[in-house]
């Protein structure tokens, strides 16, 4: 009876530590998560939390070692008179505790009537840390469920949800600076019907006065045929526009446009190529033809208009 109880007590005080201890990891762990999230933007209260955060830990794993520390000293099993009494050292005892293991000399009274060709089953607890660990996983889970589910946290769609946003503002953001590094060397025609758009809007409002609201020329050249005075390529329009023609009272836009938008109302200019309008101004200047193309002029014998 005195053996029974002995055990049953040593047994009590092993899972009041654990529990504790693990109880005090746990709590400190849920209100470093929960408290990071509010000062991530301040470094001090972040470096306070995660020393907060390890004192707790420490204080656990102290409260447990020192609850199987005495478990030990004052149920440690009795040895015969004259026989030595085995010292164990620190790593030792914490061994024992954390794998739960029955040493061998002991293993006949964790032995079942189990056998299978030969071979006897042990019927050993399971380890202690696997069971502390199982404990802190429902601990976990009610905090986890209490948090996100009833207390404002986000949940993983609305979290991709905001990263998803977050990363096209950057995207746009990397794009946008992008689009201002282009020049005449490596501008390209923008097809896309939003740029086009865009530089149609600047067109009305910059260009009109001197090339007409439909291109169709005025002071200026027209802009629908395939003639131009210095070029109709992309590089040649984006170069145009950009830094003007003084001698023909055409200003500069660099300064007013950023290369963005020079670029997106060179690619407007080009995509109203052929659409011949009424009233277009003579044709000025040479006859573009890209490379590879034939010009549907030099096949038909229209002269076409001009350009800028």
């Amino acid at each position: 009876m005195k053996d029974f109880n002995r055990k049953k007590l040593t047994t009590t005080s092993k899972k009041t530590g654990l529990i504790l201890g693990l109880l005090l990891i746990s709590s400190g762990g849920a209100f470093a998560q929960s408290t990071l999230s509010e000062t991530a933007s301040s470094d001090f209260f972040l470096w306070l939390i995660l020393c907060l955060e390890i004192l707790l830990i420490s204080i656990g794993l102290v409260l447990i070692f020192v609850v199987l520390r005495v478990n030990t000293i004052l149920f440690q099993e009795e040895t015969p008179e004259g026989e030595p009494v085995e010292e164990k050292s620190i790593f030792e005892i914490l061994s024992e505790k954390l794998t739960g293991a029955v040493p061998i000399e002991k293993e006949d009274d964790v032995l079942t009537d189990h056998e299978y060709d030969g071979i006897r089953e042990l019927d050993n607890n399971l380890p202690p840390w696997w069971v502390g660990m199982f404990y802190v996983t429902i601990v976990f889970s009610f905090l986890y469920v209490g948090y996100y589910h009833f207390f404002g946290g986000t949940l993983q769609e609305e979290a991709y949800e905001n990263e998803m946003a977050e990363a096209k503002v950057e995207v746009e953001a990397y794009l946008a600076q992008m689009s201002d590094l282009v020049d005449e060397t490596n501008v390209e025609t923008l097809t896309d019907a939003s740029a086009i758009s865009s530089g149609k809007t600047i067109f009305q409002e910059k260009c009109i006065a001197c090339h007409g609201a439909e291109g169709q020329g005025g002071i200026g050249p027209n802009l629908t045929d395939n003639y131009w005075i210095h070029g109709g390529g992309i590089k040649d329009v984006f170069k145009t526009v950009k830094y003007g023609v003084a001698e023909k009272g055409m200003i500069p836009w660099e300064a007013q446009l950023s290369p963005a938008q020079i670029q997106e109302v060179s690619s407007y200019i080009l995509s109203i190529v052929g659409t011949n309008p009424p009233n277009a101004k003579e044709p000025q200047g040479d006859l573009y033809q890209p490379e590879g193309e034939e010009s549907a002029d030099a096949a038909t014998g229209d002269t076409g208009n001009s350009s800028i």
